[in-house]
């Protein structure tokens, strides 16, 4: 009755000699892992870094964007802001106006550069003032608030649309792009924005 039992003992350790040892292979899967996905988030980073970088005028740099003001049921869009190169301060900007409709934008230093070449700055440097609620602007535009009353009646508001496409929140907050059409509007809810007009630029 032993040699049975000792041929399966010899059998199991034979199976146990020539079965492969497991070798340990997630480590280097994971550790390949950690790599890819770190390189992509930083990948990410600098993309979004060199886009931020790109998309609003840098000093030294000179951008135009087209600025048309429409009011209630007018035929046709406002006269543009006069010509300004300084501020009401007396200080010399680098965004400001030829009289050509166009918001031109060479910043000076960083206060005016990237981010903070806005619409609404542009408005501040002629002493005027606009937001999501009402506006004070050049000439005959005068103030328009919310709720005012438009020839016809009707109540306007203040819109604005970039591109063609109705903008929501503050005008004054957005900074322009490179080649903008932004049209600002006091017109009832529910009437179309004015398309942008075609203008030329008097200077560079």
């Amino acid at each position: 009755m032993a040699r049975p039992k000792n041929r399966y003992a010899r059998a199991q350790a034979r199976a146990r000699y020539r079965k492969p040892k497991r070798r340990n292979t997630s480590l280097p899967w994971i550790v390949a892992i950690l790599v890819i996905v770190v390189a992509g988030v930083l990948l990410i980073a600098v993309s979004r870094s060199d886009r931020t970088a790109s998309a609003s005028p840098r000093v030294g740099e000179h951008w135009h964007a087209q600025l048309t003001v429409f009011v209630c049921g007018s035929e046709g869009p406002q006269d543009p802001a006069p010509e300004f190169a300084f501020s009401t301060d007396g200080s010399q900007v680098g965004v400001h106006t030829h009289g050509d409709g166009f918001i031109h934008m060479h910043p000076r230093n960083s206060a005016e550069s990237g981010e903070n070449a806005t619409v609404g700055r542009y408005v501040d440097y002629q002493g005027y003032d606009i937001d999501e609620d009402s506006f004070e602007l050049w000439g005959d535009i005068g103030t328009k608030r919310n709720g005012d009353e438009c020839p016809d009646g009707q109540p306007g508001e203040v819109r604005w649309a970039v591109n063609g496409e109705e903008m929501s929140g503050n005008p004054a907050d957005y900074a322009p792009q490179d080649g903008d059409r932004i049209v600002v509007a006091f017109i009832p809810d529910g009437q179309e924005i004015p398309a942008s007009p075609d203008l030329t630029q008097t200077q560079d």
